[in-house]
């Protein structure tokens, strides 16, 4: 669990970094200078449609990542890890699509009003985006459930619903405020306010777990190392978030000297 809870953190920080450096970089390709936070990204020179890299990139980035997943061996922490990447990833883009008929000031919202896009077209985009980010969370109940320690553990609809309980959804909700050191201060941007939405999707995770009998573990139990690299992992980001991107750098090569 306390694997897990890293794991989640570093996923979400992973998700907004990929968030922000889209709109960001989608800014300087069409022109314009952006310079990246750790908590937001702040660009001059263009229009709103910069707002839509960072949908495009955790897009793309979350469907690679996902496919890429079942290639990983073995049910360790880098495995578990991985897989918090690609789950909250995908959630920063299905996210944004969920909201673009029902939040006009959200970044893909402006983007998508610089377009001249045919009516109802948010709506269908929206609705893609809840379909997809439901599929993915009900799929994530039979990966969560391959790191059992023991088939016993996952022997019955209870046992499975425990097990995803303290694997996915507390470690889940723990994520919401490891991750709130990374973004502060708050005053500029709207991260932190929002971080309690990410735990939200992995209640569908839980409510699939019974129902998953694909999943049968192993006949020997493994066992898990304390997650050392990954906490020291987490400090080391900590420290360049507070000490370098919160002050903002340019995602500019020409302006670093």
């Amino acid at each position: 669990m306390f694997a897990a809870a890293l794991g989640s953190t570093l996923g979400i920080i992973i998700a907004q970094f990929l968030d922000d450096f889209g709109d960001g970089l989608l800014a300087e390709i069409l022109g314009g200078n952006a310079v990246l936070y750790n908590n937001r990204v702040e660009f001059t020179g263009v229009g709103d449609v910069a707002w839509a890299g960072g949908f495009l990139l955790t897009l793309i980035v979350g469907f690679v990542a996902l496919f890429a997943y079942p290639t990983q061996r073995g049910h360790g922490i880098p495995r578990l890890t991985f897989l918090w990447m690609v789950l909250h990833v995908l959630r920063q883009a299905m996210g944004q699509a969920i909201m673009l008929p029902f939040d006009g000031d959200s970044q893909l919202a402006l983007a998508y009003a610089t377009l001249d896009a045919p009516p109802g077209l948010d709506v269908v985009i929206a609705a893609g985006g809840g379909v997809g980010l439901l599929l993915i969370a009900l799929a994530a109940a039979s990966a969560f459930l391959a790191f059992t320690p023991h088939r016993r553990l996952v022997s019955n609809g209870r046992k499975r619903l425990t097990f995803a309980l303290w694997i996915a959804l507390i470690p889940a909700a723990a994520s919401v405020f490891l991750a709130i050191p990374f973004f502060l201060p708050d005053t500029e941007s709207l991260v932190i306010r929002s971080l309690p939405l990410t735990a939200v999707m992995f209640l569908a995770t839980l409510a699939a777990a019974p129902g998953t009998t694909t999943v049968q573990g192993p006949e020997d139990e493994r066992t898990t190392l304390w997650p050392y690299g990954l906490g020291i992992t987490l400090i080391v980001i900590l420290l360049f978030y507070l000490t370098v991107l919160q002050g903002g750098v340019s995602l500019d090569p020409r302006m670093w000297g």
